[in-house]
C-alpha cells in the first residue's frame, strides 16, 4: 500500500498567514528548527504511517491514493511528546505524485473552544480547500 521514494512536502499559503506567524513569533529560532524537522519527517510519510509513529490515514480516497493525515509534533527544544503537546498538522497526501501539502499547522488552542479540536480542523479544512477533497468523504 505505502512505498517511500521521498515525498515532496509544501506548506500551503493558508496555514502560513494564519497558524505559522504565531509559532514563528512564540518560539523564533525553535520554530525553524521544528520546521525543517517536520519536513524531513514527513518526506518519508509512508514509512511513518507503516512504522506506526503516524497514525493510519483518517480519510482516503476510494483508490487509496490520496489521504489525509494528522501528525502530532513538538517545538525543538522543548521538552513535551508530541503527543501531548496539543500541536497537530493537517496534511494532505498524493501518493502517485509523491507529495505532502501541509493544510494546517496548529496548536489545539488555536481553534478556538466549544466545537473540539476534530471538528475545528475539519470546517477550516472544508471552507479553504474546497478543491483539493472534491474526492473525499468528509
Amino acid at each position: 500500500m505505502f512505498s517511500s521514494d521521498g515525498y515532496r512536502v509544501y506548506f500551503e499559503d493558508f496555514t502560513a498567514r494564519h497558524f505559522i506567524k504565531n509559532f514563528e513569533k512564540k518560539y523564533k529560532g525553535s520554530w525553524l528548527t521544528t520546521r525543517k524537522a517536520i519536513v524531513s519527517q514527513l518526506r518519508n510519510v509512508d514509512m511513518l504511517i507503516n512504522s506506526g509513529r503516524i497514525k493510519p490515514p483518517i480519510h482516503m480516497t476510494d483508490d487509496r491514493s490520496e489521504w489525509i493525515i494528522k501528525y502530532g509534533f513538538a517545538i525543538a527544544g522543548l521538552r513535551e511528546s508530541p503527543k501531548n503537546s496539543g500541536r497537530r498538522i493537517i496534511a494532505y497526501v498524493n501518493d502517485k505524485k509523491k507529495v505532502v501539502r501541509i493544510l494546517l499547522v496548529y496548536h489545539k488552542g488555536h481553534l478556538g473552544k466549544g466545537a473540539g479540536e476534530t471538528n475545528g480542523w475539519k470546517r477550516i479544512v472544508r471552507l479553504e480547500y474546497k478543491e483539493l477533497l472534491r474526492n473525499f468523504n468528509f
